[in-house]
């Protein structure tokens, strides 16, 4: 992680073997902009800098595979990308990581009896699984009704 200040020009991805910032890069940066300039200069400063990014730099793949990264540009209002593709990746893999999290929940919280009485956390695992392929057979369901 590099040390940034309000004042540290962001170092972009460019073409070949380079360095260049983290998701968490941005957001500090962003941090200390809103600590000198405010937070609306900042934000406006920031979207101008992080939209001078180059097609293919690593940076624009934050809003898809960085959900602290979404979260943090949601809360403040930045702007990183507009284009569909990374909001459908980004909102898929927080539903997803979601989903996952909520069925293993349910499964530990209502099997859990079962669990503890018959000690059969093959149990547990074929029922999470079973939940994850019908919740995985319901999404793909209602995108075909909605293709239509």
């Amino acid at each position: 992680m590099a040390v940034i200040n309000w004042n540290t020009v962001p170092d972009y991805d460019e073409w070949g073997w380079d360095t260049s910032w983290s998701c968490t890069d941005w957001i500090n940066w962003h941090k200390s902009l809103s600590k000198h300039f405010g937070e609306s200069t900042a934000t406006e400063i920031w979207n101008y800098a992080f939209g001078k990014s180059t097609n293919l730099s690593s940076n624009l793949g934050c809003n898809a595979i960085d959900a602290e990264f979404r979260k943090y540009v949601k809360t403040y209002g930045l702007k990183p990308n507009n284009d569909i593709i990374t909001q459908v990746l980004g909102t898929s893999s927080d539903v997803l990581t979601g989903t996952l999290d909520t069925t293993s929940n349910v499964t530990s919280g209502a099997f859990g009896f079962i669990n503890s009485i018959a000690g059969g956390s093959n149990l547990k695992r074929t029922i999470n699984i079973a939940l994850i392929v019908g919740g995985v057979i319901g999404i793909v369901y209602v995108y075909k009704t909605f293709k239509k």
